[in-house]
């Protein structure tokens, strides 16, 4: 943690609350987690509910500490001013959002003892790309693995800086509070989930931070102004490609800077109160407004009125793969599973099915309801509610947030074999790409691979896929026009222009539209007992 800058909050809090009003305590000691040896002169701070500094403290040459405060929720934590020891956080949380809040009852004294690993140390450099100058006041933040920060510090007027952290895997990101930089993860990524994992202790990491344009929004409720926090904001491309995401604050408000170029906003919510909604409020990444970034041009303010799933039915999901077919060792089916996470409402589902190859824009769906917290199957979906055959895609379109998952496996003609598939999730617009990689893929005298694309876009998206050897070889390329909701499933050597009796083993494709987001997977089918392993796309 920056010390300094808390001590520096912590005193401004403290100079303006009355000591009168403090009527309760925390208090504890502060052990080594090595020997259990008590440790003196480490800050303990309390935070309030609004993430600020409520008062800090010291501990004794016995290692304890005592904190008087208000009655309220609070976090609490210490850390070593001199970096010999990690930042602790309560019941050995793994950072401060992950900590368990704790409620301080007037005239209570609760007691917090904290356990302080040994510091390991990751040192380097933060510089300016354009000319290799060192950027004071730089921060560099350690996460852990599953997204939550685990501490930052602050570059010295050099760039140099020193994280000190206990022992595991992180990944770091540098940024200026201030500055114009582009923020970047380690090493030279712009996303969390690919930056590589760093283990202390570690020297010479080196960030090179290119300057930027920095841009600020908002994010409220759609009909009601309400500010929203707990969610994120993704940057993409107009491919269609994610290339920065930001945390919302507590006030809604949230910053990026980017690289100088055209941008399309939307925010994001993992819970599903929220659709994912684009600036000037739209749902798909092909009908969003763009925004055009330009160093010294002062760029519009990113203001996001994000649409409540609960109203107007607009809470869509898509199953990208759906079938009721023969094949030729028995039939493919696809079960679906709806689950209604609400305690109070009932859930009603429109179900569409989407049939291959061909525009599905006018096609309607079918009710299905949810009681509160049910779980309801549909098995063999395209039969038992459709009462029809064939293959393509499902569309879900409900008054609540939900969930839904799916599994498409086959029945063999021989019952002694068994049955086998893969799940498929249900999945938002914003988990639809426009420049995506599929790898591992297979056509031998053994297995073929078909890919399968869906474009749930109200107007046409043209896709082109080019396929690679192993070694980066371009075998061929094609191109596929889908229609509004038209799902197709070809193999890919034909689709790139390849002879069906080419051999490839291990090769990868790239896939690409500049017209709108779609989904794909590819299924790299077992010639002799038609199982198909499904491979989910990685953002290029």
């Amino acid at each position: 943690m920056n010390a300094q800058r808390l001590l520096i909050v912590a005193l401004l809090v403290l100079a303006a609350a009355p000591l009168a009003a403090q009527t309760s305590f925390f208090d504890g000691t502060v052990r080594s987690a090595d020997f259990g040896v008590p440790l003196s002169n480490i800050t303990v701070a309390a935070y309030n509910s609004s993430g600020f500094i409520a008062a800090t403290t010291l501990t004794d040459s016995q290692g304890r500490y005592s904190i008087p405060l208000p009655p309220g929720t609070y976090r609490i934590l210490a850390y070593d001013n001199a970096g010999n020891y990690a930042v602790a956080f309560y019941k050995d949380a793994n950072s401060f959002e992950s900590s368990e809040p704790i409620t301080l009852a007037s005239l209570a004294i609760v007691t917090v003892d904290f356990r302080l690993e040994r510091a390991q140390q990751i040192t380097g450099t933060v510089t300016d790309s354009s000319n290799g100058a060192g950027i004071g006041g730089a921060v560099v933040a350690a996460y852990n693995l599953d997204g939550t920060r685990r501490t930052f510090t602050t570059a010295g007027t050099s760039g140099n800086f020193s994280l000190v952290l206990p022992a595991g895997s992180y990944k770091l990101v540098a940024y200026h509070d201030s500055l114009a930089f582009v923020p970047k993860f380690y090493s030279e990524q712009p996303l969390f989930e690919n930056a590589a994992i760093v283990t202390p202790p570690r020297a010479g990491i080196a960030f090179s931070l290119e300057r930027g344009v920095k841009v600020r929004g908002t994010v409220s409720e759609a009909g009601t102004g309400q500010r929203l926090f707990g969610m994120r904001v993704a940057a993409y491309d107009l491919t269609g490609t994610v290339r920065y995401r930001s945390d919302l604050s507590l006030t809604g408000e949230f910053a990026f800077v980017l690289p100088q170029g055209n941008y399309k906003f939307a925010v994001e919510d993992e819970r599903g109160i929220y659709e994912t909604t684009f600036f000037k409020s739209s749902t798909t990444f092909a009908a969003a407004a763009s925004v055009n970034l330009k160093t010294g041009t002062l760029p519009p303010s990113i203001d996001i009125e994000a649409r409540r799933a609960l109203s107007g039915g607009s809470t869509t999901l898509w199953v990208p793969a759906a079938a009721n077919a023969s094949g030729g060792s028995g039939r493919l089916q696809t079960d679906v599973w709806i689950f209604n996470p609400s305690t109070q409402e009932t859930l009603t589902v429109f179900i569409t099915f989407l049939r291959g190859g061909q525009d599905n824009s006018g096609a309607t769906g079918l009710p299905v309801a949810v009681a509160p917290r049910e779980q309801i199957a549909l098995v063999n979906i395209l039969d038992s509610l459709f009462h029809t055959s064939g293959t393509g895609a499902l569309r879900l379109e409900g008054n609540l947030p939900f969930r839904v998952t799916s599994r498409t496996f086959n029945i063999p003609n021989n019952p002694e074999i068994g049955t086998f598939g893969l799940a498929l999730p249900g999945q938002s617009i914003g988990s639809s790409l426009s420049r995506v990689t599929l790898a591992g893929l297979s056509s031998t005298t053994g297995t073929r691979t078909n890919v399968g694309l869906l474009n749930p876009q109200p107007e046409s998206v043209k896709v082109v896929v080019e396929l690679f050897a192993a070694n980066g070889t371009l075998l061929g390329a094609g191109e596929v026009t889908l229609r509004p909701s038209e799902w197709v499933q070809p193999n890919i050597v034909t689709l790139v222009g390849l002879d069906v009796s080419t051999q490839i083993q291990g090769a990868y494709a790239i896939l690409s539209s500049d017209k709108g987001s779609f989904f794909s997977y590819a299924a790299v089918v077992d010639a002799r007992s038609g199982d198909a392993t499904i491979i989910l796309p990685e953002s290029e």
